[in-house]
């Protein structure tokens, strides 16, 4: 299991513990607890990740017509995408999930908060954004 598969997992595991010790799902409270643990997984780069969480929670989270519900499939799809970024070799098929809107978006957030990224890796993503023409 890559690093992707198991942060879905998570996710999943995160849904279900709040299903056992409340008695009604509030798709907000658990989408803010994912983004937590979005930010705990990026070590290190938690101003970035934080960035992204928001941006994620605000745009799809906020908006959905079923909030109390989420999140949905795509929209963890989508987060696990973000997360994806964050590595220093990133697969096509692990940021599929993202639009247009989002990789312009994304590469904002990332150049405001590229003076505390390490080298190797804003480099990484920049090229990501470069190929998405996200600049």
């Amino acid at each position: 299991m890559d690093r992707i598969q198991k942060f879905i997992s998570d996710i999943d595991k995160i849904k279900k513990h709040y299903r056992a010790e409340h008695p009604s799902y509030d798709g907000q409270a658990v989408c803010n607890q994912i983004v937590d643990f979005f930010i705990r997984q990026n070590k290190g780069l938690e101003e970035l990740a934080s960035s992204f969480g928001e941006y994620w929670f605000n745009t799809y989270i906020l908006s959905s017509l079923d909030s109390a519900n989420e999140p949905s499939e795509e929209n963890v799809l989508k987060l696990s995408a973000m997360l994806a970024l964050f590595d220093l070799e990133v697969a096509e098929e692990d940021v599929k999930f993202l639009s247009r809107e989002d990789w312009k978006s994304l590469c904002q957030l990332t150049n405001y908060e590229a003076d505390s990224l390490p080298l190797d890796l804003l480099n990484s993503m920049m090229s990501v954004f470069v190929d998405k023409q996200a600049l």
